[in-house]
C-alpha cells in the first residue's frame, strides 16, 4: 500500500504573499489547485499561526476554515489536518514537527525560519526536510513545491494516479 509522507504547510508568506513589489498580499498563482493536488499526494497539515475554526478566531473572525471557504477551497480542509502547536515552545514550529508524537517521514514548506528553529532541525538531522519558500513574488510556493517533488521522487505517474496535470506546477504554463 502507498504510504503518504506528511507535509506541513504554512499560510502567511507561503501561500499568501506580496506577489508584486509594493503590492498588498495576494494568493499565489494557482495555489488552490496545487494545494488540492498536494492533499492527494501527501498527508497535509496546516502549520500556521492562524486559528483553525471561527470558534478559535479573534473578533475579526479570520481563520483557516473561513479563508478556505472564501476561496472556494473548502475541499482542501477536508483533506488537510491542522497542527495545534505550542506557540511558546523554545523551538517554535520546529518543536512541533520534531515532537516524538509526530510522523517520522515529513516535509515542511515555510517562509524563512528563525535561526533557532534551523538549529533545532539541524541538530535532529532533519534540516533537509524543511523547504524554504521565498516570501515575496509569485513563484515562491511553486518553486518550493517543485523542490518537494524532487526530494520525494514525485513523478508523472504520481500525477496521473491522482488526476493532476504537470502544467499546474509549471510556471511557464501559468503565465497568462
Amino acid at each position: 500500500m502507498y504510504r503518504k509522507n506528511t507535509l506541513y504547510i504554512d499560510i502567511d508568506d507561503t501561500i499568501i504573499a506580496e506577489v508584486l513589489p509594493g503590492s498588498g498580499r495576494d494568493l499565489r498563482p494557482c495555489v488552490i489547485t496545487q494545494l488540492t493536488v498536494l492533499g492527494q499526494l501527501f498527508d497535509c497539515c496546516w502549520l500556521t499561526s492562524w486559528p483553525y475554526s471561527p470558534a478559535h478566531a479573534p473578533s475579526y473572525g479570520m481563520c483557516v476554515q473561513t479563508l478556505m471557504h472564501a476561496l472556494y477551497a473548502h475541499r482542501v480542509n477536508e483533506t488537510f489536518r491542522y497542527a495545534r502547536w505550542d506557540h511558546e515552545h523554545p523551538d517554535g514550529k520546529a518543536g512541533f514537527v520534531l515532537s516524538p508524537d509526530q510522523p517520522e517521514e515529513w516535509y515542511w514548506l515555510e517562509d524563512p525560519i528563525p535561526a533557532g528553529e534551523r538549529d533545532a532541525l539541524a541538530a535532529a538531522g532533519k534540516l533537509d526536510r524543511y523547504i524554504p519558500v521565498d516570501p515575496q513574488g509569485p513563484w515562491g510556493f511553486l518553486d518550493a513545491v517543485n523542490e518537494l517533488f524532487v526530494r520525494t521522487g514525485i513523478t508523472r505517474s504520481a500525477f496521473d494516479r491522482v488526476g493532476a496535470r504537470p502544467a499546474w506546477f509549471d510556471r511557464t504554463a501559468l503565465l497568462f
